[in-house]
């Protein structure tokens, strides 16, 4: 109850976490374990979907693309597939604006921040996408100068 406290946990997780030894306390049997955690599911304190859910939304407001949510997912035990509330497309796109619009203007800098963004967990054809999408934005809207900085297009 005291690691439910404190934040969420998954099954899993949980399961890890009290067979873990620690120092002068005597290491639970797994029976004993696995009877707490079944018990913890009945009474609705452990949900591995409800955990699933609250870890797939904060990493994508972090910004993490769906295939690193989806490894971190299996690497905690968690159901994968979960709804996540904005696609790739939207976050590579508020990532552009936000995070890298100041390496874009060079290619340098561009492949810089396409590296980035496969290293968060986001497919090539949607950076290349949504790039493309920023660039006829730019064109449109406006432009950068000699020095990277934006330019409006009137």
């Amino acid at each position: 109850m005291w690691y439910l406290g404190r934040r969420d946990y998954g099954t899993q997780e949980l399961r890890q976490r009290l067979l873990r030894p620690r120092p002068n306390k005597p290491l639970p049997g797994e029976a004993d374990v696995e009877a707490a955690l079944a018990r913890l599911t009945e009474l609705g304190l452990l949900d591995d979907e409800r955990r699933g859910q609250r870890l797939a939304e904060s990493l994508r407001r972090k910004g993490w693309g769906e295939r690193k949510i989806q490894m971190e997912l299996r690497a905690r035990g968690l159901p994968e597939g979960q709804e996540l509330p904005e696609g790739d497309g939207e976050v590579i796109a508020r990532l552009l604006q936000t995070k890298y619009a100041a390496k874009l203007p060079d290619e340098r800098g561009r492949r810089a921040v396409f590296q980035a963004l496969l290293r968060r967990g986001f497919r090539h054809g949607d950076i290349r996408q949504a790039m493309r999408e920023y660039d006829d934005h730019m064109d449109e809207y406006g432009e950068y100068d000699a020095a990277g900085e934006w330019e409006s297009a009137e």
